[in-house]
């Protein structure tokens, strides 16, 4: 348009994006299978506990792209950047919490020099 910016339809982009990546994972698990009926079979015989165990993650990280993207139209890209990089630090603080499982001190720190800087 007139300016400078993209008419899109952010769930179009998301959709598009997850199709891509739905694609090429079917075509390495066919290709690990030996054919794309055998990967059929192994996704569609599979008991419905691993269907809801990457289900639940499959629909926030979809919504998590949707807001991404709504971010990319009222942000500028450099305070998109450190958002993106302050989600890893929240989700390592997150995982200690939920899961109590111990990160170590290689990984707090590492955490702690990215969120450093991610502030600078």
């Amino acid at each position: 348009s007139e300016d400078g910016s993209y008419a899109y339809s952010l769930p179009t982009v998301v959709l598009v994006a997850e199709a891509v990546k739905l694609m090429l994972s079917w075509v390495k698990l066919a290709r690990e299978k030996g054919s794309f009926l055998l990967a059929w079979k192994a996704v569609m015989y599979s008991p419905i506990s691993k269907w809801t165990a990457f289900a639940v993650p499959s629909v926030l990280y979809s919504v998590n792209n949707n807001l991404d993207m709504l971010n990319n139209q009222h942000m500028d890209p450099a305070t998109e950047q450190v958002l993106v990089q302050c989600k890893i630090l929240t989700t390592g603080i997150v995982w200690w919490l939920v899961f109590r499982k111990p990160l170590g001190l290689r990984k707090w720190f590492s955490l702690v020099l990215l969120f450093l800087g991610a502030i600078l």
